[in-house]
């Protein structure tokens, strides 16, 4: 793999069949590193022999970050968790990686897609911080001398504006993202007055400004909902008898059955891959351009294999992510046009 830096990754073995690996990384501001493999270390877990038998590793990984920070590599060893154990590490740093990984990947990726979701959500409402305020258009209407409707015009305006606000914000709810509860009171107490109050085109007056305004957070919270909500669905369309929650006061949470609170650790190991990929792939949608993922069919049903590709796509849609997949599953690659398939041959 060559960079427009000047840096290369490569791969090399002695034959086609048999013998030991040299993967090598190169930059044009620092040495060549290179680290042998044996066939022998992927019987076990590669990246525990290579951390302790390896003192060039730490600096191979690192180099090869500082290559391609763009790029999120999804191993095999999923499961197992991370570790980042580098020279410059404090005390402080490797106690609080140590912890990490006593809670295990699933936890801490829950966590990180957390706080991706709600920070969206706070960005969303921010923005409507800085349109024109409630009482300040009220005020602008008033003075204006705006004509005011008829009572038939008035209450009309006032049922298609509410109706339409209630349909729009009502999905927000389920996320808490918005509370339509006070409009919902509105359109209530409107339904119960006549229908020739003489009062209605002075409260729809008083009410545009508030349900206009309304309007503008619905709007701002649109993307953050479609992500909050196509990653929840996307996980739980593979949950079987749980299922993960998101709400903004109480974050993620997995319950099951019967609505009690579920550690990750009680998934199945099909389960934790699938969290595993759709959090990278939201994840990815704010930092990272490219995934690769080898062999996302591990511990999937042949239903759930089919289902994972198109699911990823659904969860970065709102941004150009490109992946890169290492599968030899026919179900995995049965949701992939052809054309986009590179077979063993065509790569040599």
């Amino acid at each position: 793999m060559k960079f427009v830096s000047g840096g290369t990754i490569s791969i090399t073995r002695e034959n086609d069949i048999i013998g030991s690996f040299k993967a090598s990384a190169f930059s044009p501001m620092q040495e060549q590193i290179d680290i042998d493999v044996n066939s022998a270390d992927f019987a076990g877990r590669l990246y525990r022999r290579a951390l302790s038998e390896r003192e060039n590793f730490t600096a191979y990984i690192k180099l090869v970050a500082d290559l391609s920070p763009g790029a999120v590599f999804i191993g095999d060893d999923r499961l197992a968790s991370e570790f980042d154990e580098s020279p410059q590490a404090t005390q402080a740093d490797r106690a609080h990686r140590q912890n990490e990984r006593r809670r295990g990947s699933v936890t801490g990726l829950l966590d990180a897609v957390e706080r991706m979701l709600t920070q969206s959500a706070l960005v969303s409402l921010s923005r409507d911080s800085e349109q024109t305020g409630i009482y300040e258009q009220l005020t602008k209407n008033t003075l204006s001398g705006t004509a005011r409707l008829t009572t038939s015009e008035a209450r009309s305006a006032l049922e298609d504006q509410i109706e339409l606000l209630l349909g729009d914000g009502i999905p927000l709810e389920q996320y808490q993202l918005l509370s339509m509860r006070q409009l919902r009171n509105i359109s209530t107490q409107l339904h119960a007055a006549r229908a020739n109050d003489r009062q209605l085109p002075v409260l729809h007056q008083i009410l545009k400004p508030y349900l206009d305004s309304l309007g503008d957070q619905i709007d701002s919270l649109a993307p953050a909902y479609e992500l909050i909500d196509t990653y929840v669905k996307g996980v739980n369309k593979f949950l079987d008898r749980k299922e993960l929650k998101f709400t903004a006061s109480r974050g993620i949470i997995l319950v099951g059955r019967n609505g009690d609170p579920l550690h990750p650790d009680s998934l199945s190991s099909g389960e934790r891959h699938l969290i595993i990929l759709l959090s990278r792939a939201i994840l990815a949608t704010v930092t990272q351009p490219l995934l690769i993922i080898d062999e996302p069919e591990l511990s999937l049903g042949i239903e759930w294999q089919r289902d994972l590709i198109p699911e990823l796509l659904r969860c970065t849609a709102s941004a150009s992510i490109q992946f890169i997949v290492a599968s030899h599953s026919v179900q995995v690659m049965g949701a992939v046009e052809s054309a986009d398939i590179v077979s063993p041959v065509e790569a040599l």
